[in-house]
């Protein structure tokens, strides 16, 4: 284990950093722990920018299962499967998504009728 890393991104479930001595990427995500050389970060990166979400939702729409994202390893028997706000916040933590700032509405940007008693 380094001494000299940088933390890269953060979100609540895990971090991206880089060793800076030997250029190594760890990324964690809850249980899950990568360690990456810059290529193969990109690579990953490209990977799960290009997964539909939508589709494995409306895929797996008739399952029980929580968590319907599939993310396909080189291991043929080792499979990640994510939830949607999961997978959301690992695009967050790539840098794939930014975190979008909520905005507060104005009283007229509400269209209801607001009746005080």
């Amino acid at each position: 284990m380094c001494n000299k890393t940088k933390i890269i991104s953060r979100v609540k479930s895990g971090e991206l950093s880089v060793c800076k001595g030997c250029k190594i990427y760890s990324l964690t995500f809850n249980n899950i722990f990568f360690q990456f050389e810059l290529e193969e970060l990109i690579q990953f990166k490209k990977y799960i920018s290009k997964v539909d979400a939508e589709y494995w939702l409306t895929y797996y729409a008739n399952t029980t299962q929580k968590r319907k994202i599939p993310i396909q390893t080189y291991h043929q028997n080792l499979i990640l499967i994510f939830n949607f706000d999961e997978f959301e916040e690992l695009k967050e933590l790539l840098k794939i998504k930014s975190n979008i700032k909520k905005t507060i509405l104005a009283p007229q940007d509400i269209d209801y009728t607001f009746i005080l008693n």
